[in-house]
């Protein structure tokens, strides 16, 4: 019976995550210029992430250091230099991001 509360207690911790893409995926689907306008997928994706997550005030962006291009040229640099290592969940990985690149001032 303690294992089985051990175990219960140790997937408590992760969260479950449902996602059709993996980490790599998204990755290759950002491949390209940082800066490229095309609404695709992974431009799609990371605002989508960075809406939610302003609205959760996760992350703090400033008007003047935010637009779509910016946003999306952050968080592909960032699964450029980081994501093939990545083992979270694509989510997860593109919040790192979004979080280094707009942290809240903390009072």
């Amino acid at each position: 019976m303690s294992l089985f509360l051990a175990l219960l207690a140790a997937a408590a911790d992760r969260p479950v995550v449902v996602s059709s893409i993996t980490t790599p995926q998204l990755v290759e689907l950002c491949r390209g210029k940082d800066d490229d306008p095309t609404a695709n997928f992974c431009t799609g994706y990371i605002l989508a992430e960075f809406d939610a997550l302003s609205l959760a005030r996760q992350i703090c962006p400033s008007p003047a250091r935010a637009s779509n291009m910016k946003v999306a040229a952050t968080v592909r640099k960032y699964l450029r230099k980081r994501g093939r290592k990545a083992t979270a969940a694509p989510a997860f990985v593109v919040r790192d991001a979004l979080r280094a690149a707009y942290p809240c001032k903390r009072r």
